[in-house]
């Protein structure tokens, strides 16, 4: 039987899987799936390898029969047939192995640096009260540099998710002399997009964007 080759191409994988979940990518179902299988099929081989050894061994004076020998044959051979032979047809048909996901940036995970208090709470109440409003496009939260804006944008940011407000959460900081093109890029990072040329940036955003409930 073929059982060093499954093992073989079994570790082959779980090498590219290694790879690409520290590229922080998502295994599929289907490669999951064929490492179970092989798994178990492995687990059989060698249970059939191990009676075949303790079967051949004369045990006083007493052998095994050719009917034991013939049968053991004939289960090595149907899994082979069935099992080692399809699971190493179905590796090549693996690659790749993961698909890349776009993953929550990190001001969306957690809200520890956040500072609740009173006039803070009554900002974020109306910016929230704003954003559940059907007939608000648009919402500007103004101050001095240093009073917390960002960080309390990020915070109806989380709550917005948590809530599954929007389809899509976007944040990007703009300089008072923005830079169309990385403000672009960020967007375009955030909601997965990837341009092949800079021509069809602005089409693939607007095309990404349209129809879509995006904060």
């Amino acid at each position: 039987m073929e059982v060093g080759k499954l093992k073989n191409t079994r570790d082959e994988v779980e090498r590219k899987i290694v790879a690409a979940e520290r590229n922080v990518e998502v295994i599929k179902q289907n490669v999951k799936d064929w490492q179970k299988n092989v798994e178990d099929t492995i687990t059989k081989a060698e249970q059939l390898i191990q009676e075949k050894e303790i079967n051949s061994r004369c045990f006083k004076r007493l052998c095994p029969s050719f009917i034991i020998h013939y049968k053991q044959s004939r289960k090595a051979f149907k899994l082979k047939r069935d099992g080692i032979d399809p699971l190493l047809q179905q590796e090549r048909e693996l690659s790749p192995v993961s698909y890349q996901t776009n993953p929550p940036e990190i001001w969306l995970r957690s809200s520890e640096n956040y500072l609740a208090f009173e006039s803070r709470n009554s900002t974020v109440k109306n910016v929230w009260d704003a954003l559940n409003d059907e007939n608000v496009f648009l919402i500007g939260v103004n101050g001095m540099g240093g009073l917390g804006k960002t960080t309390l944008v990020q915070e109806v940011g989380r709550k917005a998710k948590k809530e599954k407000l929007f389809d899509d959460i976007v944040f990007v900081e703009v300089s008072e002399s923005p830079d169309i093109k990385k403000i672009q890029t960020v967007i375009a990072d955030n909601l997965g997009l990837k341009f092949e040329n800079e021509s069809e940036r602005a089409k693939k955003l607007y095309s990404r964007m349209e129809g879509k409930n995006i904060f």
